[in-house]
């Protein structure tokens, strides 16, 4: 019956078989099981990320990528109606590229909040909030990496750090 699959308990433990299964375990095949075929993704780090359940295996994909050992622990959890709210720690060792940063092998743990709607029994739409500075902090990287082909030259540079004490 449809209406077994809204209640909250059921709803908590569709997110933490998510957890478990999907981002700590790698089991990709879950995802098609637990995640709507156009759930929507809502996190401010990874904005390029679109809907669907095949681009979220991809992103935990590339997040265990570069983050191999990489687990969630669940802190606290809170089901309401269709929603379940989780604060979570998620810790790793960066050993390959994320975000576009080269592996540094330093280990990382970050804290986060992550809201899931959940419609007949499936993830549908997640939204989640972290620290990236936090993270790029405890790895080593002080700032994003620069493009440095439209950079002055220091002729220029010098020039124009003169003319602005003029």
């Amino acid at each position: 019956m449809s209406a077994q699959n809204t209640q909250p308990t059921d709803n908590r433990q569709i997110v933490q078989r998510f957890i478990d299964e999907c981002w700590n375990q790698g089991n990709l095949n879950t995802v098609m099981e637990l995640v709507a075929n156009d759930c929507r993704y809502h996190d401010p780090v990874f904005p390029s990320l679109t809907s669907g359940a095949e681009n979220i295996k991809n992103h935990i994909q590339t997040c265990r990528s570069g983050f191999p050992d990489l687990r969630f622990t669940i802190d606290d959890t809170i089901a309401e109606r269709n929603e379940v709210v989780i604060h979570w720690t998620g810790t790793g060792t960066h050993k390959g590229q994320f975000l576009g940063m080269p592996a540094t092998n330093k280990k990382a743990s970050v804290t986060g909040t992550s809201i899931f709607r959940i419609e007949g029994g499936k993830i549908v739409e997640e939204w989640a909030s972290w620290n990236l500075m936090s993270m790029m902090e405890q790895l080593g990287i002080t700032m994003a990496p620069q493009v440095q082909s439209n950079a002055p030259s220091n002729a220029q540079s010098n020039a124009t750090k003169a003319e602005s004490k003029v």
